[in-house]
Order: structure tokens, then C-alpha cells, then sequence
């Protein structure tokens, strides 16, 4: 058969062995070999290794399966922390998680910023170092470095925490202040988590150094060693501006959550000459006001959500309305054009605890089916 006119590399995940095939897979030489809707089962692990691709127009238009990709990693994620026990195939595993999200962070980073705060579960250490997982890809990326140095970065934001898992939820919940011995932890979790990882077949010392140094500030006023300036590893200058942004915009129970402009505004204000200044630069260009998965109020009244970056960084032109001026879940999710003024965005606003109940993310991530609408499924 005829080379389909674009094709891009695809690598298989397990989770695309837990459901059918969303588009056609082909070889390198544009040959069909599974077709959309085959069902690959375990028997086909093989697959897991080969040179694949599907057209270009598919790897715009899955939305839904990379809504479920993220989902799985996650899932995958978390079974992985509950058991780590220093062994090579823990870390095999969770180098193919992060392989995984390096590439969706590629073809779908609106869906992963978007989606960050919002991965199913209780647990807050892990969502926040998933995370952080996905920021730091994509400052990697904005920085210019390649797959493998943002491959190291997700694997130092996955296991930054390691050694305080156990605990994190709890704090998180706490709204008193930390007893000494809990801050005695705090202070010594990134040695601790960085033992952990090195103790386990198969780590890189760019991702244990990673996790060793994220708590370091450039003018030496961090923690454990107080580096300062070169002395920390560029790779824990990303983690250390991923992990701030992160502490502030996502929720967390008995805290209030800070919109990304007020979080860009305290981050800068209070920790200046603590984080790299060019990686802070491209946080902000990268994140700007009005990131992927911010939700707000509309000049009529409509609450909306911003689904897409027109360019990094840059004001949306578009945001997704969601709830009617009376705060009910609209039944077509229509596309609002936020620079006329009777669609402008007033402020941030947020959803609350009964309106994300009937919230359900697989209605937005879907394709664009007619000017200004969005389809349903």
C-alpha cells in the first residue's frame, strides 16, 4: 500500500495493551500492521520494542486516548511508590513511565498541564510530584534540552519525595505548624530520597545528584548542603522551579490554591536569588497568566476553561465555557473568542466540590467539530 503522506514515530505503551487501538499503526516504510480498534492482549509485549508510526493527523486528534494514556501513567506511577524496593525492575519500570510522559508531554502538553491538578486519587505527594514531572519536561524543553536529559528530569520529580511518601498526605491535610522532628525530615528528605534511588540497580547519577540537590537555592541559603550557584547540577535548578510552581498552584486539603499569576508574582518576590533566573524566564514565558486547565469567569458570566496556549505564554484567545451564568453544567461546551468583549476573562475562579463531581474531563478533551463548538461525546 501507498506511505501515508506524514508519518510520526509511535512507541507502544501498556496501557495501549488494556483497550483497542485508537488509530492505525504502520512501519517505517508507511506498510499498515494494526489496524484502529485491534486489541494487542499480552501475547503481543513484542510489539513494545518496534520502530512504529501512525499519520500526523492522528497524533492531533487524540485528545481522549491521551486523556487516558495520562491516566494510566499515573496509575502506574503510584502502584510503582507503594512498592518501590530498590530493585533494577523498579527502576526499569519507572524509566518507562517517564519515557512515556516525555513523549505525551511532546504531542499533548496542553492535556498534561491541564490535567496535572486533577489526576484521579487521594494522594497528594504523588499527584504533586507527577506534577512536577510534567512542568520540568517542559521547561527541559523550552531550555532546548533533549528526550534524555527530560527523561532524567521526570525521574528526579517522581522520587524527589521518596523517602517522605509515607508522610506527605498527612502533612499536606495538617494546618498547624510542623513539630521539630517533622521538620528535621523535611530537611533531610532529599539525601535521604537520593540514598534510596542510589541503592537501586540501573540509577543515574544526573538523576540521583537531581534529587540530592532540588531543595538547594543558587544563593546557598538551601538545604541539605547550602550549594551554591554551579555547585548544583542544572537538573536540579528545573526540579527546584517545577517543585515551587507546583507547591503553590496545586490544591491542597485545608490550603488555599494561587492563581498562576499570583503564583509567578510570589515566586519571584520571594525567592529571588533562590531559583536560576533563566529557568524562571522560561516559567514564565511557558506558563504565563493563563496556562492550560485554568478556569474563569467570563464577562457574561459563563464559567469557562482554557484548554489550549495559543503560543507559550501568550493570552488565550479561546476558553472552553463549561457552566452557565447560574453555575450549571452546560450540556454543549461551546468555544468563547476571550478578546471580544463580551466573552473577556474578569478573573480566575475555580469549581467547587459538587460542580467537579458532575464535571467530567472526557467531554473537553475532545476534537474541535465545528467552528466555535466543541463535540460531546
Amino acid at each position: 500500500m501507498a506511505a501515508p503522506r506524514a508519518l510520526q514515530p509511535y512507541r507502544l505503551s501498556p496501557e495501549d495493551m488494556e483497550a483497542p487501538l485508537l488509530f492505525d499503526l504502520f512501519n517505517s516504510r508507511g506498510t499498515l500492521l494494526l489496524k484502529k480498534g485491534t486489541r494487542l492482549g499480552r501475547d503481543t509485549d513484542f510489539l513494545l520494542t518496534q520502530s512504529l508510526f501512525r499519520t500526523h493527523a492522528d497524533s492531533e486528534s487524540d485528545e481522549g486516548g491521551a486523556l487516558l494514556r495520562l491516566e494510566s501513567m499515573y496509575r502506574r506511577y503510584g502502584r510503582l511508590m507503594e512498592i518501590w524496593s530498590c530493585r533494577a525492575e523498579d527502576v526499569q519500570q519507572l524509566n518507562l513511565v517517564a519515557a512515556d510522559l516525555v513523549e505525551l508531554c511532546a504531542s499533548h502538553s496542553d492535556i498534561c498541564v491541564s490535567m496535572a491538578a486533577h489526576l484521579p486519587g487521594k494522594s497528594h505527594a504523588t499527584r504533586h510530584c507527577f506534577a512536577a514531572a510534567i512542568v520540568a519536561i517542559l521547561l527541559g524543553n523550552a531550555l532546548g534540552w533533549g528526550s534524555k536529559r527530560q527523561n532524567t528530569l521526570a525521574l528526579a520529580a517522581f522520587t524527589m519525595n521518596l523517602s517522605l511518601l509515607a508522610y506527605h498526605d498527612d502533612w499536606a491535610k495538617n494546618r498547624s505548624r510542623l513539630s521539630g522532628f517533622q521538620r528535621g525530615n523535611v530537611h533531610r528528605h532529599p539525601g535521604l530520597s537520593a540514598e534510596l534511588i542510589s541503592q537501586s540497580p540501573g540509577s543515574a547519577l544526573s538523576w540521583i545528584t537531581a534529587v540530592d540537590q532540588h531543595h538547594e537555592n543558587l544563593d546557598g541559603s538551601g538545604y541539605p548542603l547550602g550549594l551554591k550557584g554551579s555547585d548544583i547540577s542544572p537538573e536540579a535548578r528545573v526540579l527546584r522551579v517545577a517543585d515551587a510552581w507546583c507547591a503553590l498552584i496545586l490544591l491542597r486539603s485545608g490550603r488555599c490554591r494561587k492563581s498562576p499569576r499570583d503564583a509567578l508574582v510570589e515566586l519571584s518576590e520571594s525567592s529571588r536569588g533562590h531559583l536560576d533566573h533563566q529557568v524562571f524566564q522560561a516559567l514564565k514565558r511557558l506558563m504565563g497568566a493563563y496556562p492550560p486547565g485554568t478556569f474563569v469567569r467570563l464577562a457574561n458570566r459563563e464559567t469557562a476553561i482554557v484548554t489550549r496556549w495559543e503560543r507559550y505564554g501568550a493570552l488565550p484567545k479561546y476558553a472552553l465555557s463549561i457552566l452557565s451564568p447560574s453555575g450549571q453544567l452546560t450540556r454543549e461546551h461551546k468555544s468563547r473568542d476571550v478578546t471580544q468583549f463580551g466573552y473577556a476573562i474578569r478573573e480566575y475562579t475555580h469549581l467547587d466540590i459538587s460542580q467537579m463531581a458532575q464535571f467530567s474531563w472526557s467531554r473537553i478533551w475532545v476534537s474541535e467539530a465545528g467552528q466555535g463548538q466543541f463535540a460531546i461525546t
